[in-house]
């Protein structure tokens, strides 16, 4: 960080990292001062900011939980996927390295950069999206694809599907209105957001994955141009990065 380059090394503004708990279909979040698991329930509000890729999961070999750099757009972007006691488990663009990763334990999620409704007011989170839930997000997505960053999306309840014995819970997610004044607020939220973003991709990779981000941790994964650029909509880097193997939830 500089006083020219003040954004250089700037943390992640995301104040809650929520994921979708597929066995019990319901999102929770991970209180730290509580060291626990706060349920949400299957009723939850947000704006989409921006969405990325990363990998999560628990490698059984070192007996601990994997983890990945962020990247925008799988087909091109490196991720280097790593165990927490296991070191580098696989590194280059998704497609090349998913069957190692998921032999391993590593599951592709999204990593959606949400704005929601905090304890003072509008607050930056990021939601996970892994399995059953990320296949029902792409369906929403490309349903609504133009209104997904003029409006705002609700999680209510959720569908009920089995995989072999494992029975399990996507989420419901549609469409809703919002203000004007909300809108704005979640755009300004994004600036932020995007202002972190463009310090983080212009790391070199092997930084990015050097140490876990604050917000991962070992126990958590077990399930489980320079410029500000405006809210954009999802691409379709995720469809590829689907596969069968995934757990359901």
């Amino acid at each position: 960080m500089s006083r020219s380059n003040p954004h250089e090394g700037v943390q992640n503004p995301a104040t809650r990292y929520f994921k979708w708990n597929g066995e019990n279909g319901i999102i929770q979040y991970y209180d730290r001062d509580a060291k626990e698991n706060v349920d949400v329930g299957s009723d939850f509000k947000f704006l989409l900011l921006d969405q990325l890729g990363t990998v999560r999961g628990w490698h059984d070999a070192s007996q601990s939980g994997i983890w990945s750099n962020e990247v925008k757009d799988t087909r091109a972007d490196v991720m280097i996927v790593k165990a927490f006691k296991g070191g580098e488990l696989a590194s280059g663009l998704y497609k090349d390295i998913k069957d190692r990763v998921n032999a391993q334990g590593g599951r592709f999620n999204a990593s959606c950069y949400i704005a929601y409704k905090g304890d003072s007011g509008l607050s930056i989170g990021c939601l996970l999206l892994k399995g059953a839930a990320l296949s029902a997000w792409m369906e929403f997505t490309k349903a609504n694809r133009t209104d997904l960053l003029k409006k705002a999306v609700r999680i209510h309840g959720s569908t009920e599907g089995k995989k072999g014995r494992i029975t399990f819970h996507a989420p419901v997610f549609k469409v809703v209105d919002t203000s004007e004044e909300t809108n704005a607020a979640a755009t300004a939220l994004d600036i932020e957001l995007q202002a972190f973003l463009s310090a983080y991709f212009k790391k070199n990779k092997k930084e990015q994955v050097a140490a876990p981000p604050a917000h991962v941790r070992d126990e958590d994964v077990m399930d489980d141009e320079d410029t500000i650029t405006p809210r954009t909509a999802p691409t379709d880097y995720i469809a590829e990065a689907i596969d069968d193997s995934d757990i359901p939830f």
